[in-house]
């Protein structure tokens, strides 16, 4: 628990959160104003920290070693930085660009042509993220692999090759996790601790399916495994 609220503030600050809706609105008391930019400033610097946190939990789900959640520990700090920028690359084109593309069309169909009032487009949300987080997972897996930031960003063609070989699992997983954080941000002041909780069962339950679906034959269009020989070829 200590892991995952320490991780919730350097992700995003609860105070930031609270905040956010005063300075905003520009009806709030001028301590805000002021103070706001410096929280805003300070996450900015922080949240790389757990995003590579997080890659860890990855890796030692993935590998099967150490201690499901690492320690937070000085020395690991430029580590974490370092790998949590690396996870934000990936995330941006497999998860992020994929969710803004699905958004916009769902925008454009039900709220403009349709007519439906703007306050549904968060419905239609949960539908991308059963897709899209499996499919960011299967890409930091590629880059512990060793594959570079490029490849695992942009060659969808494997990442949904390796996504395909393991769907099942990967949509059940996801689909408990998208429940799981509905609730745990639920209260809005949880959002930073319900991220960080949501980012580590993801990675924790990811890992063990991509090492699985890796280690799986192809499979025939009629579902048979391939012969040996045409893997090899």
């Amino acid at each position: 628990m200590a892991k995952v609220v320490l991780g919730g503030f350097l992700l995003i600050n609860p105070f930031l959160v609270a905040l956010a809706p005063s300075y905003f609105s520009g009806q709030g008391p001028d301590w805000v104003q002021a103070v706001f930019p410096w929280i805003l400033g300070f996450n900015v610097l922080s949240f790389w920290f757990p995003l590579g946190f997080t890659f860890e939990v990855l890796r030692r789900a993935r590998t099967g070693r150490g201690i499901q959640l690492p320690d937070w520990q000085w020395n690991r700090l430029g580590v974490f930085a370092k790998e949590g920028a690396v996870k934000l690359m990936l995330a941006i084109t497999t998860l992020l660009l994929p969710v803004a593309l699905w958004m916009g069309a769902c925008y454009g169909l039900f709220i403009y042509l349709l007519g439906l009032p703007a306050t549904l487009l968060t419905l239609f949300i949960p539908p991308i993220m059963l897709f899209v987080i499996p499919f960011c997972g299967v890409a930091c897996c590629r880059w512990l692999d060793g594959h570079s930031i490029p490849n695992c960003a942009l060659n969808y063609f494997e990442n949904w090759r390796l996504f395909r070989k393991g769907w099942k699992d990967y949509l059940i997983a996801s689909a408990f996790i998208v429940g799981v954080n509905s609730i745990t941000t639920s209260f809005f002041y949880t959002i930073p601790f319900g991220a960080v909780f949501g980012l580590c069962l993801v990675d924790t339950w990811f890992g063990p399916i991509y090492a699985e679906s890796v280690a799986k034959p192809e499979e025939t269009p009629m579902g048979q495994p391939k012969p040996e020989s045409v893997l090899a070829a």
